[in-house]
């Protein structure tokens, strides 16, 4: 009687185990899919954020984004930076001193232009572009989040550096992104304003840096009040 008990103890044990592990699992499948359905609804979004890092100010920025991988960022202020990302390389346009730097547009922030989003739990699926390595649930004044730790394959197939992607629920939607840079130092962005979703009609020339605006100073697209760049004329002795 005994041991037919002890058996029995264990049956219901294993069986809740299994259960718990099994509620876990499609919780979480649920919780990619919201996730993966909300990315792969999005053609084109514009929206204005703060960005935080650990060593700068706040500071104020806008950013559009159109599939597939283009990216363009500009901010607010004496901040003269423009970010100009395709399918093919990111640039570093700093306006008031004319200098491009030209990078590998490989990263972690393409899990936000990047067409065909498929995200797996299981690190060993090959047909997954992107791969969750942590989900972590909370609540704020009444209002729920996930924090989702993500790593997508870069064009070589390698896992790129992890974005901690933010997300509000009721609805769904991306509240921000947490980032390191090649120097290990943390970038915090919020979204602070959607400005528009899918739009039909993007001007191509936002995600270009022609030669006829670097002369003009006429360099920007964003929101932002920003006079033209006036440089000084150099001359040939």
């Amino acid at each position: 009687m005994f041991i037919q008990k002890k058996l029995i103890n264990i049956s219901l044990l294993v069986m809740l185990l299994l259960y718990s592990k099994y509620s876990y699992s499609s919780e979480q499948e649920m919780d990619l899919k919201l996730l993966e359905n909300y990315l792969n609804s999005i053609n084109n979004l514009a929206f204005i954020f703060e960005q935080k890092s650990q060593d700068t100010d706040k500071e104020i920025g806008w950013m559009q984004i159109a599939k597939p991988n283009k990216i363009r960022i500009e901010y607010e202020g004496h901040n003269d930076l423009i970010i100009i990302a395709n399918s093919f390389y990111l640039i570093l346009y700093k306006a008031k001193d004319d200098i491009i730097t030209s990078l590998s547009n490989d990263g972690p922030w393409n899990i936000l232009s990047a067409e065909n989003i498929h995200i797996t739990s299981d690190i060993n699926n090959l047909e997954a572009n992107s791969f969750v390595k942590s989900i972590k649930k909370s609540s704020l004044n009444g209002k729920y989040y996930i924090v989702y730790e993500i790593l997508m394959k870069n064009k070589s197939n390698q896992f790129s550096a992890p974005i901690f992607l933010y997300a509000s629920l009721d609805p769904f939607k991306i509240e921000g992104w947490t980032i390191y840079d090649n120097k290990n130092k943390k970038i915090i962005v919020k979204i602070t304003e959607i400005l528009n979703t899918n739009k039909n009609y993007l001007s191509p020339d936002i995600f270009s840096l022609s030669e006829a605006e670097r002369v003009s100073g006429k360099v920007w697209h964003g929101p932002f009040s920003k006079d033209k760049i006036i440089r000084k004329q150099k001359y040939r002795n």
